[in-house]
This record gives C-alpha cells, sequence and structure tokens, in this order.
C-alpha cells in the first residue's frame, strides 16, 4: 500500500475506477464476469476490456486464468484484489 499514492489513483481512467467500484460490491473471492460488469456500469465491452487491463496492470484486480475468455470480453472472469479494496477505501 505504500507504494501506491492518491497520485497513482487519480491517474487511473475514471471507466476503471468505475468497473473497481462495481467489482466492490461483491464478496471478496467472488469471480465476476463481464456480463455482470456491464450490468453494474453500463460501460461497453471494449470499455470493460480496456479497464480491466488497466486495473491487473495495477494489481487492484486479478483475472485467474489468462487463457480463457467469454467473448467480447478479453476475459473469462475477473475479482478484486484485497490491495484494491485497500486502495478503493482509502482513496474513494
Amino acid at each position: 500500500m505504500s507504494d501506491f499514492d492518491l497520485d497513482d489513483f487519480n491517474m487511473i481512467d475514471m471507466k476503471a475506477k468505475k468497473v473497481l467500484e462495481a467489482l466492490s460490491e461483491f464478496k471478496s473471492g467472488e469471480f465476476v464476469k463481464g456480463e455482470e460488469i456491464h450490468k453494474k456500469t453500463g460501460l461497453t465491452p471494449d470499455q470493460i476490456n480496456e479497464s480491466v487491463k488497466a486495473l491487473e496492470k495495477s494489481l487492484l484486480i486479478e483475472i485467474p486464468s489468462v487463457f480463457q475468455r467469454l467473448s467480447p470480453y478479453d476475459f473469462y472472469a475477473v475479482e478484486i484484489t484485497d490491495f484494491g479494496r485497500q486502495v478503493l477505501e482509502k482513496y474513494k
């Protein structure tokens, strides 16, 4: 958490923040498919795919199987990490 500060959080795209907030509504350890993210955020599949890439790069979410996809999404399911929950709680 010490390596991640408010500036890092502010650099995250608003759409990605929306995805992170939506994922935080699910129980810890629960994997969420793209369609569920779409229903909660109203974002397009392309916007969700871009957000998921950015959030994963920042270690705020995890993609359990990078080889599985559920079209039109570039992933099968994702989950918010404990770190992602901490960051959201601290800077929300």
